[in-house]
């Protein structure tokens, strides 16, 4: 499937003919924005667990938006964004009793260049998803404790320092630096290696 394709003649065909193509293409040119919106309005309210859960549900999504897409109400990646966040918005009415929120502002390993181009700052956007992901399933709970206690615990969204993360984690603070710069080499080199398409 090429870029000759409107986005509205993309959802005809992913409505009335079960397009895979067609489908394939709408994530390809709109996986960015969902990624966007769920950080936005998914990063102050839900568990990286439940931000995990609706990275996973981004292909599914987009055909939802797909299927219901009504071309004289707005533009299909404004109707995405939309229907985005409402999915952050209602998992946030069912989070009401959970006191854990997290702040994804400032993960130094995943910060876009300002310089990127809009398909980098795609790419850059899907690898932060992607490294969510992997902390939230990581085996090792000192990972997790290491890394939500360092850029998800701050006040102001500030990175906590490592003295704080070692007393959480229950760990030397050499240790906890040695075990987060181990397992960012380790994301790095899966994501590389995987050569993620999303």
């Amino acid at each position: 499937m090429n870029n000759e394709f409107t986005d509205t003649e993309l959802t005809k065909k992913v409505k009335e003919e079960n397009n895979e193509e067609a489908l394939l293409e709408l994530i390809d040119r709109h996986s960015g924005i969902y990624v966007d919106m769920v950080k936005r309005f998914g990063s102050k309210s839900l568990s990286i667990d439940q931000v995990g859960d609706i990275l996973d549900e981004k292909d599914y999504n987009i055909y939802k938006a797909a299927i219901d897409y009504e071309e004289h109400r707005a533009k299909f990646s404004t109707h995405l964004a939309n229907k985005t966040k409402f999915i952050c918005l209602t998992k946030k009415t069912q989070n009401k009793k959970s006191n854990k929120f997290i702040n994804y502002e400032d993960v130094d390993f995943c910060l876009v260049s300002k310089d990127n181009t809009p398909d980098e700052n795609c790419f850059n956007n899907e690898r932060f998803s992607r490294a969510l992901n992997m902390i939230a399933k990581h085996k090792d709970e000192r990972v997790k404790t290491i890394f939500i206690e360092r850029y998800f615990g701050g006040g102001g969204n500030k990175v906590s320092p490592w003295s704080e993360v070692a007393k959480k984690a229950n760990l030397s603070t050499q240790g906890c630096i040695n075990i987060h710069n181990k397992t960012i080499k380790q994301f790095q080199n899966k994501i590389k290696n995987e050569n993620i398409k999303f």
